[in-house]
């Protein structure tokens, strides 16, 4: 693959409230971990919408840059509203990006439904 001291998996996973990216190693071992709340400093509200999640993408580009990391594999879970920002955020700050794959799980049947309603 790739100098293990030069790449980096980094783990996107966005929800309807939140969007949370985490850098590993080639081992699994975390290296950083940024959310749109650790980086706006706010507990209510904002976290949802996609400028936290280029913060917070923009932030942990740095990080990595800072600790030797060049390159990254980003791994995109879920269906919210940061998962293009946190790819530019990552963008904007340097770190080059080989591969990006989605990884979010789509039920085959999914859950059973709920009874019909008697009146």
């Amino acid at each position: 693959m790739k100098d293990q001291s030069k790449f980096c998996f980094v783990h996107v996973n966005s929800t309807q409230n939140n969007t949370i990216l985490t850098a590993s190693d080639l081992k699994g071992s975390v290296i950083s971990a940024k959310s749109a709340g650790l980086v706006l400093k706010s507990k209510r509200g904002k976290r949802s919408v996609p400028q936290g999640a280029l913060l917070s993408g923009e932030s942990l580009g740095l990080t990595l840059l800072g600790k030797g990391y060049t390159s990254t594999q980003l791994r995109i879970k879920g269906f919210g509203n940061g998962r293009e920002s946190a790819i530019q955020g990552l963008l904007s700050s340097g770190i080059s990006i080989t591969e990006i794959i989605d990884i979010t799980r789509n039920p085959h049947n999914g859950c059973r439904a709920r009874k019909a309603r008697r009146i």
